[in-house]
C-alpha cells in the first residue's frame, strides 16, 4: 500500500507550526522573566541606596554629636533637606525618627544619640 501524496507536506507543515508556537512561547516567557528580574534588580538597588543614605546620615549625626549633646541646630544641619518625623529627648539620649528615601524606596530609621557621642541607627518596620 502506498502512502497518500499529501500527507508528507502536511506533516512537515504541522511540525513547522509546532516549532514556531514553541519558539513564540519561549520568547514570551523570556520577556516576562526579564521584566520581573529587572524589577527585582531595581528594588534591590533602591534598598541598597536607602541603606547607604541611612548610614551616611548616621555618620553626620554622630559627627554633630561629637560633644555628647545633639542640639536642634546640629540636627537640622545634619539632616540637610530631610525633616525629622519626630525628636524625643531624655537626659541620657535623643531619639530621632527620619524617613530615608532613595530612588523608588523609602524606609524610616530610628537614630539614638547617646551622651558618649555615638549614634546608633536601626530600621523601623513602620514610620508610625
Amino acid at each position: 500500500m502506498e502512502p497518500r501524496r499529501g500527507s508528507r507536506p502536511a506533516g512537515c507543515l504541522g511540525a513547522l507550526v509546532l516549532v514556531c508556537v514553541l519558539l513564540a512561547a519561549g520568547v514570551v516567557v523570556w520577556f516576562f522573566q526579564s521584566v520581573r528580574d529587572d524589577a527585582q534588580d531595581r528594588n534591590r538597588d533602591a534598598r541598597a541606596a536607602v541603606t547607604a543614605a541611612a548610614e551616611r546620615l548616621r555618620t553626620r549625626l554622630e559627627t554633630a554629636d561629637a560633644d555628647g549633646t545633639l542640639t536642634d541646630g546640629e540636627i537640622t544641619e545634619a539632616l540637610g533637606h530631610v525633616r525629622a518625623r519626630s525628636v524625643d529627648r531624655a537626659d541620657d539620649r535623643a531619639v530621632l525618627v527620619v524617613q530615608v528615601a532613595a530612588q523608588s524606596w523609602a524606609q524610616c530609621y530610628s537614630y539614638t544619640a547617646l551622651p558618649t557621642g555615638t549614634v546608633k541607627a536601626r530600621p523601623l518596620k513602620e514610620c508610625g
